[in-house]
């Protein structure tokens, strides 16, 4: 009898039909609107000064409103939010700072306190000194309130903490659950230069150290990203570049921390490196979780988030796996493909899908809903046309679909608002038009999710 129950028990689970697979989620087109009509138009390094790859954030959400940063055509820093879903863009114009630079590195950076309400500011540098300002405090946390004006920001400083910043690069703001908002900079130059990184807690910043050092062995690294789960693990993963010839960037690096950046552990857990004294460098035991070698087309600093479960992805660029190796890195990017890394957070096994998405010169965002279903917003350089990218979590991020593309208008690098995104279900792209001067946002309502 026992047996029997046994065996029909069996009959009927191999009767239930396994669920479908979700498929990857579509998007709904709510609105485009223009931010600016007057960017600044500045073409170099195939990028322009607004929308690159390394803006940590461009376009942020924080409290029910929305913030952007732009520079004008007459080279002022500009500050726009609007309150969501549907308000207006209000813009502050900063115009004690002028930029001569045309250099598309010198781009904006927002930080937002959730201590205590200010924004943050760092721009307008390329190995070179450093260009910070904030806000007084609870213009963010008080928006309805606070007086949104040019002389609700402090001047221009170019040091932070008693430290000397005379040569620097890529700021990128990171906030901690704790509500601790963090700072993370390269010192140096392309192809030998550190990770550094600045806390802001208290209406203070304090300097916590050096984190990741390449100049000892003659290299740099370029984040990916930086940025905390839900459980308070700092995540950073990076490519390392030998020689500031970008065709000697390699390899997937990844590095997690639990006390806010002071020790790191590699991808197994071990401690490897403490901030300040002991960093990680690239010859760093187990650091190293994928290997992609020199001249295949690999292109610094695409884009990292981490999901609700805690597994870091990671989009990066590079040549198929069948394709040649070549030292002509503008020949390699227009054979270069999307490819998806992840890593497990139990097993830590790192997963790896091509996709066949092209962006010749241009880098992608990619970002993650509520349920940790994927999005990427990617540009192409050759077409001008801006691509909407998704995948399922149910699918095991396998199945990677085009669900937009636009007429032939944008270029340069599109940014993802990845806490609108993550805690409204809503799509909000920071898009350069082609030419610089027009910057819209596209906003697209996610289904599927």
């Amino acid at each position: 009898m026992k047996r029997f129950t046994a065996l029909a028990a069996t009959l009927v689970l191999l009767l239930i039909p396994e669920p479908a697979l979700a498929a990857a989620p579509t998007v709904s087109q709510l609105s485009t609107t223009v931010l600016t009509t007057t960017g600044r138009t500045a073409l170099t390094y195939t990028g322009y000064m607004n929308g690159e790859s390394f803006q940590q954030d461009g376009i942020v959400t924080f409290g029910g409103w929305q913030y952007s940063a732009f520079w004008d055509q007459s080279g002022y820093v500009n500050l726009s939010r609007r309150q969501l879903p549907g308000g207006s863009w209000q813009n502050v114009r900063l115009t004690d700072y002028q930029t001569t630079s045309t250099d598309s590195h010198n781009t904006i950076s927002i930080g937002i306190s959730a201590q205590d309400g200010s924004i943050h500011l760092a721009f307008d540098m390329h190995s070179s000194q450093l260009r910070y300002r904030r806000s007084v405090v609870g213009v963010a946390t008080s928006p309805g309130s606070a007086t949104w004006a040019a002389s609700s920001f402090a001047g221009v400083v170019t040091g932070l903490a008693g430290t000397t910043m005379s040569q620097m690069t890529y700021p990128q703001f990171l906030s901690a659950p704790d509500k601790t908002l963090q700072l993370a900079l390269r010192t140096g130059l392309s192809g030998a230069g550190n990770e550094v990184l600045y806390e802001y807690a208290n209406s203070a910043w304090t300097y916590v150290g050096e984190f990741i050092n390449g100049t000892t062995g003659d290299d740099n690294a370029y984040l990916f990203g930086i940025e905390y789960d839900s459980t308070s693990l700092l995540h950073a993963t990076w490519t390392v570049r030998e020689t500031p010839d970008a065709s000697t960037n390699h390899d997937l690096y990844y590095a997690y921390s639990r006390d806010k950046g002071r020790t790191w552990r590699n991808n197994a857990g071990t401690v490897v490196a403490t901030t300040g004294s002991s960093p990680l460098a690239a010859d760093s035991a187990g650091l190293r979780v994928w290997g992609i070698g020199q001249n295949r087309g690999l292109i610094n600093q695409e884009s990292q988030v981490v999901d609700k479960a805690g597994i870091v992805h990671v989009l990066a660029s590079h040549l198929p796996a069948a394709a040649a190796d070549t030292t002509n890195f503008t020949a390699a990017r227009e054979q270069a493909v999307l490819v998806h890394y992840w890593r497990d957070k139990a097993s830590k096994v790192w997963h790896q899908t091509y996709t066949p998405f092209l962006e010749r010169s241009a880098r992608g965002d990619i970002a993650v809903d509520a349920n940790d279903n994927l999005y990427v917003a990617s540009g192409d350089s050759s077409t001008r046309k801006l691509h909407i990218e998704t995948a399922s979590k149910a699918s095991g991020w396998t199945d990677w679909t085009i669900r937009y593309t636009s007429g032939a208008v944008y270029y340069s690098d599109p940014l993802i608002d990845h806490e609108r995104l993550r805690t409204l279900g809503v799509l909000s792209i920071f898009a350069p038009r082609y030419g610089g001067s027009q910057i819209d946002v596209q906003d697209w309502q996610v289904i599927g999710s």
